[in-house]
C-alpha cells in the first residue's frame, strides 16, 4: 500500500489517496479536484472510488467534479450527502475495516487496516473533532475515542487536519500526549462542553 498525501483546503486538510497495485481510492476530497486529477493521472491509477468520512462541506470539496468522472462517490448510511454506495461498521471498503465513529459528526467513519487507521476529524494528532457544531454529539464521541484507543498502540494516525505537533501519530503516542484520550467521561464532557 502507497499512501499520497495532499495537504490544501479549507483549514490544513489532508486528502489521501491510497494505492494498492494500480488501484485506488480518494480518501475526504478536501483539496482542490485538480491536483487529485493530476496526481492519479500521472500515474495512470485506475480509481476504485472517492470516500468522504464525514460530511462537513471541507472534506467534500468537488464531489460533481469526481461524478462527471464516473468515479463512484462513498459515504455513511446515515449521510444526506448523495452517494452511490453507503458503507456501515463492519463494512469492507478496498481492503479496509470500515468503522462508524460518530461524536463529531453523525456520519463520521473511520478506515482502518493493515496498521494504519483515517480517522478526519474524529481524531486529530493530539486532538480531536469539535463536539459543538449540528449533528454533532459528545457523548458519542467519548464512546467513539474510546473504541479507538482500544486499537494497537502502533496503529499510525492519519487524521483530516494537520492540527498537530506532526502530520500523522499512532494510538500510542495520542495516548500520552492527546489530552482528550485517557479521562473518564465526565471529566472529557466538562472538557468538551
Amino acid at each position: 500500500m502507497e499512501i499520497i498525501t495532499l495537504l490544501g483546503g479549507y483549514d490544513r486538510n489532508f486528502t489521501y489517496i491510497v494505492v494498492r497495485g494500480n488501484e485506488c481510492i480518494v480518501i475526504d476530497p478536501a483539496v482542490k479536484s485538480e491536483r487529485v486529477f493530476a496526481e492519479i493521472e500521472q500515474r495512470n491509477f485506475t480509481v476504485h472510488g472517492v470516500i468522504f468520512l464525514h460530511s462537513h462541506f471541507d472534506h467534500i470539496l468537488d464531489l460533481d467534479k469526481y461524478r462527471e468522472k464516473g468515479w463512484k462517490i462513498y459515504g455513511h448510511q446515515s449521510t444526506e450527502i448523495q452517494v452511490d454506495e453507503k458503507l456501515n461498521d463492519g463494512d469492507s471498503f478496498f481492503e479496509f475495516k470500515v468503522m462508524h465513529t460518530p461524536g463529531h459528526r453523525y456520519d463520521c467513519l473511520c478506515l482502518f487496516g493493515e496498521g494504519k487507521i483515517f480517522t478526519s476529524d474524529t481524531l486529530f494528532v493530539e486532538g480531536c473533532g469539535r463536539v459543538d457544531l449540528e449533528g454533532s454529539d459528545s457523548e458519542l464521541m467519548f464512546s467513539t475515542l474510546q473504541r479507538l484507543q482500544s486499537l494497537p498502540d502502533e496503529t499510525v494516525v492519519y487524521p483530516g487536519h494537520d492540527y498537530g505537533s506532526a502530520k500523522t501519530s499512532t494510538i500510542g503516542r495520542e495516548k500520552v500526549n492527546n489530552r482528550f484520550l485517557g479521562l473518564d467521561e465526565s471529566a472529557f464532557l466538562s472538557r468538551r462542553l
